[in-house]
């Protein structure tokens, strides 16, 4: 529907859909705005897409699943491509047999789906395997390359692995060889 000519296109296909949808605007006093004629198409903004209680599979050349994210609510930006997350739970795989589960209250996925930004507590935990325990680290905000298979955060973060405790202010984390290096302010309890 045009807002200000008031005149409906439809294909064929759609018509009984588009004159339901004429029905419900006139009978709930919907439809376009007849008192701003200056409105015009630029200041309409398209909302993308969005859904909810969902779940995105971002596979390999091979086909098999890269990582499995599921979201309360997803939205994408139109303009950038980058996709606001919230409640989420994304799964990975950097082996094998080597699995690294995320939690986190908000995030954004970039626009080719490479890297997404973690915000609101988050938890990192994985890369069990028969001889090691899995790392587990929480943080307020982490970066994610899901390529690179790395995590990397500025602000405070704590650690925990094979029995020790360390807290850091900044971390760079390879998980495919579970590689830790934290940056500064590091202080630790080693469990016997």
């Amino acid at each position: 529907m045009n807002g200000r000519s008031g005149v409906h296109r439809a294909s064929p296909n759609v018509f009984a859909l588009g004159s339901c949808a004429l029905a419900l605007m006139s009978l709930s006093g919907c439809g376009p705005d007849t008192r701003d004629t200056n409105r015009s198409a630029d200041n309409l903004r398209d909302p993308g897409y969005s859904a909810t209680d969902t779940e995105i599979i971002q596979t390999d050349l091979d086909g098999q699943p890269r990582y499995r994210l599921h979201a309360a609510r997803i939205e994408q930006n139109p303009v950038s491509l980058e996709t606001r997350i919230e409640d989420l739970r994304l799964e990975t795989r950097t082996g094998e047999a080597i699995s690294w589960r995320v939690v986190s209250s908000r995030g954004t996925l970039s626009r080719d789906s490479r890297r997404i930004d973690l915000e609101g507590g988050v938890a990192l935990e994985g890369g069990a395997s028969e001889t090691l325990a899995p790392l587990r680290l929480q943080t307020n905000a982490l970066q994610y390359d899901l390529d690179a298979a790395r995590v990397r955060t500025s602000g405070e973060v704590r650690l925990t692995m094979e029995g020790h405790e360390l807290s850091a202010t900044g971390l760079d984390a390879n998980l495919r060889t579970r590689q830790v290096q934290l940056k500064s302010d590091v202080q630790g309890r080693f469990a016997r």
